[in-house]
């Protein structure tokens, strides 16, 4: 490492803990006993569950519940596209969020560039996205990387950058690698000052012949970052002495966009961009999984309990007989006990339920 100085799909969230009433937990200890018992022995099971996806199968514009469009020329990087939310730029169909880059018939660029901010928000976990880019050469920067939220307030870069996924750089448009090579950066304040660390890797595959998977793994400890299993970049953050101490250790957002030029790609003459357009920017899901510190936050999580069987808008001792009644079947007689709907009613479903127990409106 470089030292550095339920399932809650689109819309779902699992809801603050609260305290059981004590004689329901007097009541049903037997139940709650055996519960611990299957979780004791199913540690492995109940990580990385999935926590919320955005899986792109509708039609029409991305969900506005949980993201919002940036728009017009954001006067950064010296990049040449100007951002809209028109169908043509942003669209979700055929299970895909579809980000077009176009030249326009009065020569500019447009593209789009999607953010959950305030929407979605998430504090550690690990992140996937299947996605597939179009061919970069020459001028097209794709990414799929993430913002602190409190931007507003603190501004960049104190606010923390973690890019997952960076293509088009001009190094590797130089070697010809450019439809191959990852980049990965963290990017922060440190005692005023801008401060960066970033890490690449070069794959054997031409990454825009097909979709791949684009992995964030965030802890206290540490990032990574991978392609397809690969690891790209590594980053510790376990001593926050060595940083302002708090970019990494607070809610971040999710940003996807498609930039058109600019400073990285190495070419800001619109002269400069050959890249075939229009050019399609495919997303087919975003995941968000819990390693065992994930935090969750923003209105664009569901409000439903995860865990209420018998939809009696509690999550209780009844809700916990009919899931362990169901324990290891695939649940088809009330599928509503799967609840992270893996196949299986185990420990996953079971974690899910007892992180609602009782908090139900």
């Amino acid at each position: 490492m470089a030292p550095l100085g339920s399932v809650m799909r689109r819309g779902s969230r699992r809801r603050p803990h609260d305290r059981m009433n004590t004689m329901t937990i007097h009541r049903y200890d037997h139940l709650l006993f055996a519960a611990l018992s299957c979780i004791a022995a199913s540690t492995a099971a109940a990580q990385d569950t999935l926590l919320w996806s955005e899986e792109f199968d509708g039609t029409g514009a991305p969900d506005p519940v949980v993201w919002s469009h940036d728009l017009g020329d954001l006067g950064v990087n010296n990049e040449l596209q100007i951002y809209t939310d028109a169908p043509q730029n942003v669209r979700v169909g055929g299970g895909n969020l579809a980000i077009h880059a176009r030249r326009e018939a009065d020569g500019r660029f447009t593209s789009g560039r999607i953010r959950s901010e305030g929407k979605i928000m998430f504090q550690y976990g690990t992140v996937e996205a299947r996605i597939r880019i179009p061919d970069l050469a020459d001028g097209l920067w794709p990414a799929f990387w993430t913002l602190g939220n409190d931007i507003s307030s603190v501004g960049w870069p104190r606010c923390g950058e973690i890019d997952i996924l960076e293509m088009g750089g001009g190094d590797a448009l130089a070697n010809g690698e450019v439809n191959r090579r990852v980049y990965s950066t963290a990017h922060w304040d440190f005692d005023g000052a801008y401060a960066s660390y970033g890490q690449q890797r070069t794959t054997a595959a031409d990454l825009s012949d097909d979709f791949h998977v684009f992995r964030l793994e965030w802890t206290p400890n540490a990032i990574r970052t991978f392609v397809d299993g690969q690891q790209v970049w590594v980053m510790d953050i376990s001593n926050r002495d060595a940083m302002s101490g708090h970019e990494f250790h607070a809610p971040h957002f999710l940003i996807i966009n498609l930039a058109v030029g600019g400073s990285f790609t190495g070419i800001t003459d619109p002269n400069g961009i050959t890249a075939a357009l229009p050019a399609a920017y495919l997303v087919d899901y975003v995941r968000i999984y819990d390693n065992g510190h994930t935090v969750m936050s923003g209105p664009g999580l569901d409000t439903e309990c995860p865990g209420d069987l018998n939809d009696d808008e509690a999550v209780d001792a009844a809700d916990l007989g009919i899931l362990l009644a169901l324990w290891n079947t695939d649940g088809k007689s009330r599928p509503e006990a799967d609840v992270n709907d893996d196949g299986t009613v185990n420990a996953a479903d079971l974690g899910l339920l007892l992180g609602a127990w009782g908090v139900c409106p």
